[in-house]
């Protein structure tokens, strides 16, 4: 038990740590952009600044065995590719979201990311919702339409966000690769298209790491430390916490988001965003309540069928599909 309980202590602050810094990124980025960098050379910096470190954590941690298993496959480069890209999709547009002043929708966007999945289940992978998810994924809707109705927006960013990560954790889901080796190889493949365009922009002279300003060469390179922290620490709680209590934390993020655009950022939360939210927040709530019903629902069955029984009671989650890591 005692061993169980420390399990779980560390399992949460890995957790706490990975969500809380996914919710301090905007700082980062906003700092980026101040200096004028752009959405799409901080995306081609952090993919090609995070390299380095996912090949010395695959060095000294999972080995180069699988990378090799995986590059010698046709199929699993072509599905690694195609999660890469859409991986790539979603950084893009939540960098685009922060230097643009979008932060509240893009946490919008990630209060919905595991309501959104649990609409592509049925639709991908023939899991039926309960009924109770119906009316939150409703709320949602009407969260998204409010805006449009309102002002006549249209929140991409927030729709942008869980469909682009959702499809992503799509292909991993069905993809026979390990966390830190499929995170490898989707870096690999990014690679040369983010150098080749960083190249262009320093043919054009429009490369902001040059060797004027240290400082700034030192904040761009950071952002190889930004994107793997924060992804090995999600990994980690994964091994040691339910899915259910990494679905419960994840909602750290966005309101540390949030708080951040409205109080820091000098982003405004307007009418149609705050209905838009509290929407999503119903959802949210319903989406908990239904998942916290059905875990005490597997409870007691597991208890009334016994001990030779309890193995095949299935783990209640958020529909939240399990994919190695998170977009930010």
């Amino acid at each position: 038990m005692g061993e169980e309980a420390a399990k779980f202590r560390s399992g949460l602050a890995f957790g706490l740590i990975a969500y809380l810094w996914w919710g301090l990124v905007p700082l980062y980025f906003a700092a980026l952009a101040a200096f004028g960098v752009p959405a799409w050379e901080i995306l081609a910096h952090r993919i090609a600044w995070s390299l380095p470190i996912m090949l010395l954590l695959t060095t000294a941690v999972a080995g180069w065995g699988d990378v090799v298993r995986v590059l010698r496959s046709r199929k699993l480069v072509l599905t690694l590719l195609l999660s890469s890209t859409l991986l790539a999709l979603n950084w893009l547009v939540y960098i685009y979201a922060t230097v643009t002043g979008r932060v509240v929708e893009a946490s919008l966007g990630y209060y919905m990311m595991p309501l959104v999945n649990a609409a592509l289940a049925p639709i991908f992978l023939g899991e039926k919702l309960r009924p109770a998810q119906l009316p939150a994924l409703a709320l949602v809707a009407l969260g998204v339409a409010i805006p449009f109705v309102w002002k006549g927006n249209f929140t991409w960013i927030a729709v942008a966000l869980p469909i682009t990560f959702g499809l992503y954790g799509l292909v991993r889901k069905k993809v026979a690769v390990e966390s830190m080796t499929g995170l490898t190889v989707e870096t690999l493949l990014m690679l040369a298209p983010s150098l080749g365009f960083l190249l262009y922009l320093s043919a054009l002279g429009q490369n902001h790491m040059t060797p004027n300003d240290w400082r700034l060469n030192a904040l761009i390179a950071f952002s190889g430390v930004v994107t793997v922290v924060p992804l090995l620490t999600y990994t980690l709680s994964l091994r040691r916490l339910p899915l259910l209590a990494v679905s419960f934390i994840q909602f750290l993020s966005p309101t540390v988001q949030m708080i951040i655009a409205v109080t820091w950022l000098g982003e405004s939360l307007t009418p149609e965003r705050l209905a838009a939210l509290i929407c999503v927040w119903l959802a949210v709530v319903i989406f908990i309540g239904d998942a916290l019903w059905q875990a005490r629902k597997h409870q007691r069955a597991a208890f009334s069928v016994g001990p030779a029984g309890v193995e095949d009671v299935a783990t209640p989650q958020f529909g939240v599909l399990p994919s190695a890591v998170r977009p930010r």
